[in-house]
């Protein structure tokens, strides 16, 4: 049995600050979550643990190449970000990025709610 390196503390300390939520991050964000894969690969963050490539691979059905393509569009989304540690590449999820677009939805969903008018 292999046993795990030590991964990074997983903060996102360091990183730039998220650009604003745009109509056209919301969209970028919202297309990479539009493919249930890619949501398994952030449900896999449910705890603040940095995981190696091979694990994410390990706690999908997926190949190794079609999660290498899943986790560059979450990155360019900026949904993740890598932590390099030698030949190690540790992603972490960007939570922060996660409740800024859950704020603009929601935001966009009471603006919506607010506007209907009850045709009943």
């Amino acid at each position: 049995m292999e046993l795990r390196a030590t991964p990074p503390v997983c903060s996102e300390e360091g990183l730039p600050a998220p650009g604003a939520m745009t109509e056209e991050r919301i969209a970028q964000i919202s297309k990479a979550l539009g493919n249930p894969a890619r949501v398994q690969i952030i449900e896999q963050f449910d705890q603040c643990i940095p995981h190696v490539a091979g694990e994410i691979v390990e706690g999908s059905d997926l190949a190794q190449s079609t999660v290498s393509e899943h986790l560059r569009v979450l990155r360019e989304a900026d949904l993740l970000f890598v932590r390099r540690d030698g030949p190690r590449s540790w992603y972490c999820v960007r939570r922060s990025v996660l409740r800024e677009y859950a704020a603009a939805i929601r935001e966009l969903s009471e603006r919506l709610s607010y506007l209907h008018v009850d045709q009943g």
